[in-house]
């Protein structure tokens, strides 16, 4: 029940319109980093320090404090609702760069048409994040209506030009999409203006809000309700703030200097709101403390010296809560409580209350304190936040798991996506794609470089054995994992690829194993470990001086084997030849992987260097059946002998295919009828029981 539980919640959040959202505030994070840190230091609750910031050099870092926030969050719905666009535009059948960038720009006329444009009703301030949902349905509304227009209209109807620039022809096709989509949302705004009689969409949600409050009283009533729309609206982007402003003036404020009066903004600032809506300090300890995810940590960390001063636009947006189907619950749930555990104290006696303002942006236990003229203010802030970290707890490890599930899904598509191109031997780019799958592409090729350049890559070591069941030696093989999961290896070796860092993998997989096999040398078995490559690194002098240094440096000379796939012909590689050579005065071992009887593998034998060859997967698993294998192989093993190099077969998985291949005069095995690829210790454990 609660797998599928996880994944009801999975495919909502994959829901292409919620995903693009998210995905568009998580755009947002280092412009909203800058002006939430911006705000905090412009409104630092020190008396001393605003009078510095406001008198130094004529008041100059007061400006530039001002202009960083006026310039970042205070523009934020314009670049979210082009951001939103961005990746909402992705998700569309016709994947056109072109229509892309002009969705992101009708999307934003259709923003500023909401609002009345400039002779509207229209202020800045609506740019910022007042105008968050508004900017999230225009982006949304009017791709799809861009969209739905350009597909719609023939190409008869669209204006034409006799001009050679595709760019400029381009522009004027979308002059009709562009124009209907925006006569849609003017109508729309006409309609908000005749029937509700509100100036825009933002107006007419605020005025029904405020009629909510009409038949409240002033007490706990008007706080509960308060609390619960400020949050609920938050959560669906909608900066509560500046909605329930005109409820904020006539229920709540006029309490904040009446002595005795419970209710009020300022209680409900210290107390019911710490860190902002949703009492977010609970959240940034839930995710500092149980938080299983390397990211969600270090957004806690960007976030909580914001959310100490109670500015948790970072939270809200970054991780984020907007449209998040789990996080939404304690994100109002939390606040609740929070109010009624104040108010109980407060009733009781427990918590006096003087009747005095406290700054904003206060930090919490000082808020408590100064608020209360006592400590016992400070200890009910100290019970609110132990009682929020509960309630977010449970939700943080759930969202995590749906993050877990969300990936290893994902990561299952584009392992799919990539077989089924390359067993139809059709190029893949993984990194350009726009979708889902290319953003945890993107991240994966990000996060494999991070941990190659850090040299931590899971490597497994596969035994093989020779007929006498003693080990001869091991293939190492590349086990990366991604958060926790294991990757499939061509996917990783296809990301290394097209991110142009492939060499820099082989590299460290070789490294890694040259240090695996000095290990096992130093056990006192002579064991030969191999790594694969491919034949144009073998033909790069830069490549093959560096294997010799590392060899030379761990001192596995005459115990290393580097194997070659098959991946590109060698014909235009002439020097292979004089490389191996190379190799194997340095002591380094060669050897053709997946050797069959095409022209690259027996280009290869022509030139009398290379210590062993691989058959072929298919034909040692087809071996039993098939007769055609049993001669190919029976041939290819013949030619070892004749022209002195040793034959291994992998995929050996049955001691019918072991026993077949040893009365061919194979004597070399891989598979998993001994082992599958295991990590070192287990190979030395392995390697030490056949020496006891």
């Amino acid at each position: 029940m609660y797998g599928k539980v996880l994944r009801i919640i999975y495919r909502i959040e994959i829901n292409s319109i919620i995903s693009s959202v998210r995905k568009g505030f998580t755009l947002l994070i280092p412009a909203l980093l800058v002006g939430a840190f911006a705000l905090l230091f412009r409104s630092f609750p020190v008396p001393a320090f605003q009078t510095f910031i406001e008198k130094w050099a004529g008041g100059v870092l007061h400006q530039i404090l001002s202009f960083l926030f006026d310039a970042t969050v205070g523009f934020m719905s314009i670049y979210l609702v082009m951001s939103i666009s961005y990746y909402y535009a992705a998700t569309m059948k016709d994947r056109d760069q072109f229509l892309q960038v002009m969705a992101m720009v009708v999307s934003a006329i259709c923003f500023a048409v909401s609002f009345g444009a400039a002779s509207g009703s229209m202020e800045l301030s609506d740019l910022g994040p007042v105008g968050v949902f508004t900017a999230m349905f225009a982006a949304i509304a009017a791709t799809r209506i861009f969209y739905f227009f350009c597909e719609k209209l023939s190409p008869a109807f669209r204006f034409r030009s006799a001009g050679s620039d595709v760019d400029y022809r381009n522009s004027l096709s979308a002059i009709y999409p562009l124009l209907f989509c925006t006569l849609l949302f003017v109508a729309l705004n006409l309609l908000i203006k005749t029937v509700f009689k509100a100036d825009n969409l933002n107006d007419l949600i605020t005025n029904f809000i405020v009629n909510l409050f009409h038949n409240v009283n002033d007490g706990l009533g008007a706080g509960v309700l308060y609390v619960l729309v400020l949050d609920l609206l938050w959560a669906f982007g909608i900066h509560g703030g500046n909605a329930l402003e005109q409820v904020s003036q006539t229920y709540l404020v006029p309490n904040d200097t009446v002595s005795g009066a419970v209710i009020s903004k300022s209680f409900l600032d210290n107390f019911a709101l710490m860190g902002g809506c949703g009492t977010s300090i609970c959240l940034v300890i839930a995710l500092l403390l149980f938080a299983g995810s390397r990211d969600n940590r270090q957004l806690a960390r960007s976030a909580a010296p914001a959310v100490f001063f109670n500015i948790n636009e970072i939270l809200v947006y970054g991780l984020p809560i907007v449209l998040n189907p789990i996080m939404v619950i304690p994100f109002i749930l939390t606040p609740l409580c929070s109010l009624l555990i104040a108010y109980g104290a407060a009733v009781s006696g427990f918590l006096p209350l003087l009747g005095e303002t406290v700054t904003w942006t206060t930090p919490v236990f000082f808020s408590g304190y100064l608020s209360s003229g006592s400590w016992r203010g400070a200890a009910v802030q100290a019970v609110i936040v132990f009682v929020g970290t509960a309630i977010y707890t449970p939700f943080v490890k759930v969202s995590e798991q749906v993050r877990k599930l969300q990936a290893e899904m994902l990561q299952q598509e584009l392992t799919e996506y990539l077989k089924e191109h390359q067993e139809a031997g059709a190029a893949v780019s993984l990194l350009e794609r726009r979708d889902s799958m290319g953003i945890l592409a993107r991240n994966m090729a990000s996060q494999l470089r991070i941990d190659v350049e850090e040299k931590n890559l899971t490597m497994g070591y596969q035994p093989q054995y020779d007929c006498r069941n003693r080990m001869a030696g091991a293939e190492a093989l590349l086990r990366w994992r991604y958060m926790d999961e294991a990757v499939y290896p061509p996917l990783a070796v296809a990301l290394a690829q097209e991110d142009g860092f492939f060499d820099r993998l082989t590299e460290c997989v070789i490294e890694t194993s040259m240090k695996a096999c000095s290990r096992l040398l130093n056990l006192g078995e002579p064991v030969t470990i191999s790594a694969n490559i491919t034949a144009e690194q073998l033909n790069s002098p830069r490549f093959v001086e560096k294997v010799i240094r590392m060899a030379e440096t761990y001192g596995v000379a005459g115990h290393y084997c580097l194997e070659i796939t098959e991946e590109s012909a060698v014909d235009k590689m002439e020097e292979i030849p004089y490389h191996i050579s190379r190799l194997k005065a340095a002591g380094i071992l060669a050897a053709v992987d997946d050797f069959s009887m095409g022209r690259t593998s027996l280009k290869y034998l022509q030139h009398n260097s290379f210590y062993a060859i691989k058959l072929d997967g298919g034909l040692v698993r087809g071996i039993v059946e098939n007769k055609r294998n049993q001669e190919i192989v029976s041939s290819i093993i013949s030619l070892g002998r004749n022209l002195d190099f040793v034959v291994m077969a992998e995929y050996v998985e049955t001691e019918e295919i072991r026993s077949l291949l040893e009365s061919m005069g194979c004597c070399l095995y891989q598979g998993y009828l001994y082992s599958p690829a295991v990590p070192l210790v287990r190979l030395e454990e392995l390697l030490l029981e056949k020496k006891g």
